[in-house]
């Protein structure tokens, strides 16, 4: 359990304390008090956990030397009862380790350095269980000066006055609120659910009573087992805030437990309502179901008596049909024939005539290159003209041949085409709809299609697909909404059965602790009543009248 202590203690010369004689007790060294002449030496003490020095950037580096640091104080102080130096006494969470212990005073320690200017002496203590301290007490000393770092490195002419009579309680209420909240945050950051209160009880509106502060003689008399009045009357409030912290728990407990009933009721509820909600969109789907299906049944009905009464039609229908078809092919292949006919006729025509141009101009020919025979043996000069006439007839000839054979190709080509178009224009016919069939003369009819009725068949189909898609996907989409649900439902269930056992062991540690302490108290008080006659108290004797009392 975190605890929380904060106080604010001053170390002054009027009281015969010394600032050297402080700073090496609580720095477990060996420090040279010029002031007094004499030789501060704690080196045999132990429990001191850590030690740093914190200054602003332009401190003078000698200053950052404890020994240097407070004779310098002693020195610039030069009243009799001067105010040496201030302390901040503070307690760490026990649930810190020293490494969080130490990332604390750093920030406290930076803090008081960045608002003051001053320079802070810190050091950690670990409790002294040997001696019976409590093993939970990590405290620290926090000794800073009271006057300034000028811009030159050294101390200032004049004391900051925050602690002085007009404003030292809202300062003091300020750091002590300061330090509860650092102590929050470093319970927080390192993950504790624990926090501590500045506040007092009467402030926190608490039945708790606080305690009475019993000092260092008390401490240290209790420690041997005497118990002086302070120490039996604390004793006693303690017993009282046991009982009353009792109750307390009990309280809590019982809180827990309501808002747990409450959100079972609220989850009960929820699922009331998702189950209403449920059945309602069931019966609203099987009412839709129902409807569309007796839609769709009338719908058939319908197409099936039209395909009916069209089946009945159809032999009617095609008959006349065919009888058209056939007629028509009839008039398409007397037509064809007569074409082929004709294209026979002029193939024929055309060879007789091509073939008596081919032997005229072939006769033409040879009758014109005898000529040319006679003549090659003679030179060009020796030419006349009418033989140079007859040269150029040749050639002319030369190029009607080749024309004819030209003509000729192309026209056999025609023909061929033309052949091809009037073969291809009876493979195929087109309904009514525009569906193609196989003439009858290349084989059997292709089968038949109703646009019409494929067009509703095929909406038929969409809608009904459609519809099992929407209940596809909202069973999909209440599936994963259900299961997401359960499992944070489950998941919000073991954070709370994880809450409450961490709750349960440790209110269990705490009443094994305070059963301990109650034990431990009534052991010390049957100790007392049997020394309290025969052994007195005694005050530890000092033989440093200026060293300051732990």
């Amino acid at each position: 359990m975190a605890i929380y202590h904060f106080s604010v203690k001053t170390i002054s010369r009027g009281n015969g304390r010394s600032a050297v004689a402080c700073a090496a007790y609580r720095s477990s060294e060996k420090l040279v008090c010029d002031f007094y002449g004499k030789e501060q030496d704690y080196t045999r003490k132990t429990g001191v956990e850590f030690t740093k020095i914190y200054a602003p950037e332009n401190t003078n580096t000698e200053l950052l030397k404890r020994q240097t640091l407070w004779n310098e104080v002693e020195k610039v102080e030069r009243r009799k009862d001067a105010l040496l130096a201030r302390e901040f006494e503070i307690a760490f969470p026990s649930e810190l380790n020293a490494e969080q212990r130490e990332n604390m005073l750093n920030e406290l320690c930076r803090n008081l350095v960045k608002k003051y200017g001053v320079i802070v002496d810190a050091a950690i203590h670990a409790p002294h269980t040997d001696s019976g301290s409590d093993e939970r007490n990590y405290h620290a000393h926090i000794m800073f000066t009271t006057r300034s770092i000028n811009e030159q490195g050294g101390f200032s002419a004049k004391k900051y006055r925050d602690f002085s009579r007009d404003n030292g309680t809202e300062t003091v209420s300020h750091w002590r609120e300061s330090f509860a909240e650092l102590c929050n945050h470093h319970l927080k950051q390192n993950g504790f659910d624990e926090r501590v209160d500045h506040r007092s009880y009467e402030d926190q509106e608490s039945d708790l009573e606080a305690t009475q502060h019993e000092g260092p003689q008390a401490t240290y008399l209790r420690r041997r087992g005497i118990f002086t009045e302070i120490s039996l009357k604390n004793d006693e409030i303690k017993l009282r805030n046991l009982k009353i912290k009792k109750v307390i728990a009990l309280d809590e407990n019982i809180k827990v437990s309501e808002d747990l009933v409450q959100k079972v009721r609220s989850e009960l509820q929820f699922q009331y309502s998702q189950a209403e909600y449920l059945e309602k969109t069931s019966q609203k789907l099987s009412e839709f179901q129902n409807e569309e299906l007796s839609k769709l049944t009338t719908k058939l009905n319908t197409m099936s008596s039209a395909i009916s009464e069209l089946r009945k039609k159809e032999p009617l229908f095609f008959k006349t049909k065919w009888i058209n078809q056939i007629n028509d092919l009839i008039d398409q292949h007397n037509t064809q024939l007569d074409i082929q006919k004709h294209i026979s006729g002029l193939s024929e025509i055309e060879k007789k005539e091509r073939y008596s141009d081919h032997l005229n101009k072939w006769t033409e020919e040879n009758q014109l290159l005898q000529p040319k025979k006679s003549f090659a043996k003679f030179d060009e000069p020796n030419i006349t003209v009418k033989q140079r006439k007859l040269n150029d007839q040749i050639s002319n000839i030369d190029h009607q041949i080749s024309e004819i054979s030209r003509r000729e190709t192309e026209y056999q080509e025609y023909v061929r085409d033309q052949r091809l178009e009037i073969i291809n224009s009876y493979i195929f016919e087109e309904d009514n709809y525009g569906n193609k069939y196989f003439s009858p003369q290349n084989g059997e009819k292709q089968k038949r299609l109703y646009a019409e009725e494929m067009e509703d068949l095929k909406i038929q189909e969409l809608h009904t697909a459609f519809t099992k898609k929407i209940e596809t996907e909202a069973q999909q989409e209440f599936s994963q909404k259900r299961a997401i649900q359960l499992e944070n439902d489950r998941k919000d269930r073991e954070s709370r059965e994880q809450q409450l056992r961490k709750e349960r062991e440790q209110q269990e540690q705490r009443y094994a602790q305070e059963r301990e302490q109650q034990e431990h108290l009534a052991f010390l008080r049957r100790q007392e009543q049997e020394k309290q006659q025969r052994n007195e108290p005694k005050k530890p004797e000092n033989d440093n009248n200026h060293d300051y009392t732990p």
